[in-house]
């Protein structure tokens, strides 16, 4: 009985960890693609209509990729964070 209770504990400490980093992660996420956009729309002066889509995905780097989609630019641009600046990576500005 001691083991049942002991491995319940267990596997909620594991769960209750897991949603903790998982929903650190998701606010990380959503800061990076937030900023991200007020950059395109403050320094870059790009319209807010321009802008299909923003994500940010998980990277082996320590800096994560946020790739954007543009109307009138059918490719993919890749953008980090880098020394409190953003910088483009992909494709080559």
């Amino acid at each position: 009985m001691k083991f049942l209770k002991g491995s319940l504990i267990v596997i909620i400490l594991i769960v209750i960890a897991s949603v903790i980093w998982y929903a650190s992660y998701k606010k990380d996420m959503k800061e990076l693609e937030d900023g991200l956009r007020m950059y395109l729309i403050v320094e870059k002066g790009m319209d807010e209509q321009d802008i299909i889509s923003i994500t940010a995905r998980r990277s082996k780097m320590p800096q994560y990729p946020v790739v954007v989609l543009l109307k009138d630019n059918p490719k993919e641009v890749v953008y980090t964070y880098r020394d409190e600046q953003w910088v483009q990576l992909w494709p080559d500005p």
